[in-house]
């Protein structure tokens, strides 16, 4: 089962092959620190598209109920889906198997706080000292459980139509969405048609094997085309777990991270007070930025460094060229 590929524990964790005897320590490892910290925890497990990803889940699974933690199984959702049930369990972490854009004999296993961030680098370092550790079972009684959540795509369409304000709709709109075979193949046009528009929904037909596939994100070129053959109003391309996006016009032209950024920090009533951007970031955003007089700063390339930096300075958007948007305000 090593075929899984690399896309592994990333962060202070380094890289490792992610085969189901690693998930398994794993779960087990993290349980353990979980329950050193609090009576009981909860952990909510969610995953992409990728075949891999039931038996990476079950393994992961079995290992912190091992380590007496309690689990909710989400299913397959988007990435920030997994953030955001996080929060709304007040579970004491989540887990994400997904390895984004990479084809689907990769995999990888990221993990939130109970807050839906990153993990701290201490509760990472806990993590993997603990790893060396055997798996041992010392009192069965003490074993937790796991439980399906049968709504969880319902409850994140809800999330995601209630960051839109209820007194505007998009009707009048036609909308071709890329799904990229992958987390968002249900969620995302939900949201789009319960708002109003007339969605196309391209490549969300999801095997296990063909996420990413020639679509998505990183494969922009059918969306573009979709889009003039439909003469639609916009195009959107997400990636394998739905954390990135990309955007076509009704031209057909590509907009990419650092042109999303521009259109949020300045379309909006009040113009942004400053972006985060990162070492990749065009310097024609920075520019144009400036003219508007918006705050411009550069981060490490990685979500996690906008964050830190969005929070240092108080400011509300952030991301990169790839896609990764943050929006503090949603």
């Amino acid at each position: 089962m090593s075929h899984f590929g690399t896309d592994g524990i990333r962060g202070r964790f380094g890289v490792a092959p992610i085969t189901p005897e690693f998930a398994l320590h794993l779960g087990y490892a993290a349980g353990r620190v979980l329950s050193e910290r609090c009576t009981k925890p909860l952990v909510v497990i969610g995953k992409d598209t990728r075949l891999s990803g039931y038996v990476l889940e079950a393994a992961l699974q079995s290992g912190l109920n091992a380590a007496g933690v309690d689990v909710r199984l989400l299913g397959p959702l988007p990435t920030p889906a997994i953030a955001h049930m996080t929060r709304a369990f007040h579970a004491d972490a989540g887990v994400v198997i997904s390895a984004s854009h990479n084809p689907y004999f990769d995999n990888g296993i990221k993990f939130f706080s109970g807050d839906g961030k990153k993990l701290s680098n201490e509760l990472q370092d806990s993590i993997s000292q603990q790893l060396e550790q055997p798996i041992v079972i010392d009192q069965p009684d003490q074993l937790g459980k796991s439980f399906r959540v049968d709504d969880a795509v319902g409850r994140y369409i809800e999330f995601c139509k209630s960051t839109f304000p209820y007194h505007l709709n998009l009707r009048g709109l036609k909308i071709v969405i890329d799904c990229a075979k992958g987390a968002g193949y249900v969620a995302a046009p939900a949201v789009l048609r319960e708002l109003g528009a007339s969605v196309t929904a391209i490549h969300n037909t999801p095997d296990g094997r063909n996420i990413n596939e020639g679509c998505g994100s990183t494969h922009p070129e059918s969306l573009q085309q979709a889009v003039l053959e439909q003469q639609a109003d916009l195009g959107i391309a997400l990636d394998g777990d739905a954390d990135r996006v990309v955007m076509v016009d009704h031209l057909g032209n590509l907009v990419d991270g650092d042109a999303i950024l521009y259109i949020l920090a300045t379309k909006r009533r009040k113009p942004a007070q400053g972006v985060i951007g990162t070492l990749m970031s065009n310097m024609g955003l920075e520019l144009a930025l400036q003219a508007q007089n918006i705050g411009f700063q550069r981060a490490k390339v990685g979500d996690r460094y906008v964050m830190a930096d969005l929070e240092a300075n108080g400011w509300l958007l952030g991301g990169e060229p790839s896609g990764h948007i943050l929006c503090l305000d949603k």
